[in-house]
């Protein structure tokens, strides 16, 4: 496994530090998962009966919402600084980072060319579907009544 250093030498050829990378998407997941886990605790709370009193006003946030971001927030915080996952995402961040994205006109061009095989495909599909149900359902059961 690379180290911290040597991911962010390796990846460094776009200028960007993989670190910055995996920041963004720590904080993008962790934001999503407390949105989640905000939902989670209230379906709890209601569940059990306890109160849900209003801590925030103006954007109601109950209890329920705060534990839900304060986990969140800590289940983030706790894959960011373990070692094996820090490593990982730094892996996985510098190895994006030297990925060959495709140009504008070449993802045009290649989204065109698959849009056009798939209408083509669903002509020439259309077409052998008909001549089976014709062949099937009035065809041979035409041809087998005058046998």
């Amino acid at each position: 496994m690379a180290a911290a250093s040597e991911a962010s030498q390796q990846a460094n050829r776009s200028g960007m530090d993989p670190k910055r990378l995996v920041v963004i998407f720590y904080l993008i997941a962790g934001l999503i998962f407390a949105l989640f886990l905000e939902h989670v605790c209230g379906l709890i709370w209601a569940r059990a009966g306890w109160s849900d009193p209003t801590v925030i006003e103006g954007i109601d946030w109950q209890v329920s919402s705060l534990v839900g971001f304060v986990l969140a927030a800590g289940l983030a915080v706790g894959a960011y600084l373990h070692p094996k996952t820090h490593g990982l995402s730094l892996e996985v961040a510098s190895e994006l980072m030297k990925v060959t994205w495709p140009s504008w006109a070449e993802t045009k061009a290649s989204t065109l060319a698959v849009i056009v095989a798939s209408v083509v495909a669903a002509v020439l599909l259309f077409f052998i579907d008909t001549l089976a149900y014709n062949l099937m359902v009035e065809w041979i059961p035409s041809i087998w009544g005058k046998l």
